[in-house]
């Protein structure tokens, strides 16, 4: 009795799984192509190949200059996104002394290329990428900000910060890079 019932809960399983995967076969062709990327030599990768990267650029001191005054904008130096597809930019800081009136804090990545440079030198900027900090109230001592995932295009781009507010800041710049 007991063997009787199993088998036809086997066979009621098995009728309604052929029931549920129907399915029509079709003609599938393979086509292998002789050696469409022939490799040479060695082959070897010595270390993982990074999937991301942080870059940090501590305690730079920003004086203030407006968007327009890029002569006075800080340069903080080279950033290297060779390899890497996008970046999140965010920059945290203190504003030293006082006084009444607000302003931001910005950083900005300008390619380093000779001719967007040489315009950036004549006080035009070009295919930038930006992350500006929350307005800075007159009562504030920090600020912060970040951008969100801004796509890169250049193998390295030249950090710059400016600071419209009426006092010098330090700033940490933080630079998450990713694939």
């Amino acid at each position: 009795m007991r063997y009787e019932i199993l088998s036809l809960v086997t066979v009621g399983v098995l009728a309604s799984v052929t029931t549920l995967g129907v399915q029509e076969l079709t003609q599938t062709f393979v086509v292998n192509l002789k050696d469409p990327h022939p490799i040479e030599g060695d082959v070897n990768v010595s270390s993982p190949i990074p999937h991301s990267d942080l870059a940090s650029m501590v305690d730079v001191v920003v004086a203030p200059a407006t968007r327009a005054q890029t002569g006075l904008w800080t340069d903080v130096g080279p950033l290297d996104t060779a390899g890497f597809t996008s970046v999140v930019l965010s920059l945290h800081g203190q504003l030293r002394g006082s006084t009444d009136g607000t302003g931001i804090v910005s950083l900005v990545l300008v390619p380093d290329e000779e001719n967007i440079l040489r315009a950036f030198a004549e006080g035009e900027v070009h295919l930038e990428l930006e992350a500006t900090a929350d307005p800075v109230p007159p009562t504030a001592l920090y600020f912060s900000g970040t951008s969100g995932n801004l796509p890169l295009g250049f193998p390295s781009y030249r950090v710059f910060l400016y600071n419209t507010t009426e006092r010098s800041a330090s700033v940490n710049v933080f630079a998450y890079l990713a694939n």
